[in-house]
């Protein structure tokens, strides 16, 4: 699977030219019909926001995008996430992604690369495939995608049979990667007052598969989510915290998820209610997020967001948070 993201990847970048990321899916920053012509001057798009929340674990998201012609958009985003307040010192989640979309008359198919990291716990490297129709005002899409998460090497413990029949705890060196694969619908409803959207994930699993390191000896063997679980002697746990913040959610390995929220707009004034659920896979916390977000056009291509919200779950004992966030576009 290795070999087939590297040659995934190097398609994307080798399309750059044709095809482009669409911008981030949420009914309050979806583009009116009209912007094609009013954005023909204006072809980058560049967008910054941050999030701490009331244990002071902070985020920053940056996105840049790059019209190419009048259907196609190639975007990178980059995350980071600060969980040092609640977590050990030094752990982040960081990840960047580089984006590619081709718009056709009713259909876009949107495709990316992406790649993070938990500090000291594991590296993961992702595809996706987005495709979504539009028969306005009106949308349904389908989410898809795959990815490797490579495990730091754990130092633990397992049981080994001796040739007297003793069974003993052997100190081992183990080494880890686990494969899932995405499936998810979209719906979206955007009218000239009132908007909806929906999203729904799923993530299937295989069990790990680890090389242990015993007596100089390599063996490899699977692992199912328990035994991952207590081979990592605990450094798992520390991924609580990732699991159930609202801020770092795409550095996740998830279980499954659901989006939803629902928007008004008056003028250039646009007020959305959006709910988030989430449950991690290894450790099997679950959150549930509501906010409310106030997204102003200040003209010329210029807008700001401003987000208030709280989480509740597994691990969070203060999950309020605030955002903010600017875009532009020249």
């Amino acid at each position: 699977m290795t070999t087939t993201l590297r040659k995934t990847a190097t398609l994307l970048l080798a399309l750059l030219p044709l095809l482009g990321q669409a911008p981030v899916a949420h009914a309050a920053d979806e583009p009116d019909e009209d912007e094609p012509e009013e954005h023909a001057d204006a072809p980058w798009s560049l967008a910054l926001a941050t999030l701490v929340d009331q244990a002071s674990t902070r985020g920053l998201n940056v996105q840049v995008g790059r019209d190419v012609g009048a259907a196609n958009t190639v975007q990178f985003v980059a995350d980071s996430t600060d969980y040092t307040s609640i977590n050990q010192a030094g752990f982040k989640s960081q990840g960047v992604e580089l984006g590619l979309l081709h718009e056709f008359e009713r259909f876009d198919v949107k495709g990316a690369v992406a790649r993070w990291q938990d500090t000291d716990i594991l590296t993961a490297k992702e595809l996706k495939l987005d495709g979504d129709l539009h028969f306005d005002p009106w949308s349904v899409g389908l989410r898809t995608g795959y990815r490797r998460a490579n495990f730091d090497p754990f130092t633990s413990k397992v049981p080994v049979t001796l040739k007297n029949g003793t069974t003993i705890d052997a100190a081992t060196r183990s080494t880890c990667s686990l494969d899932n694969t995405a499936l998810g619908l979209d719906g979206r409803y955007e009218g000239d007052i009132w908007g909806f959207y929906a999203t729904a994930m799923n993530y299937q699993y295989k069990d790990a598969s680890c090389r242990f390191l015993l007596s100089g000896a390599a063996v490899r063997a699977g692992a199912t989510r328990a035994e991952l679980s207590a081979l990592s002697g605990g450094v798992l746990d520390r991924l609580t915290a990732v699991a159930t913040r609202r801020i770092g959610r795409d550095q996740t390995l998830l279980d499954s998820s659901l989006d939803a929220g629902t928007s008004w707009k008056h003028d250039d004034l646009i007020v959305s209610l959006d709910y988030s659920r989430q449950k991690d896979y290894l450790v099997g916390a679950i959150s549930n997020t509501y906010s409310v977000t106030g997204t102003a056009d200040l003209g010329d291509h210029a807008g700001v967001d401003c987000t208030l919200g709280i989480t509740r779950g597994a691990g969070v004992s203060q999950g309020a948070f605030v955002g903010f966030g600017v875009r532009a576009r020249f």
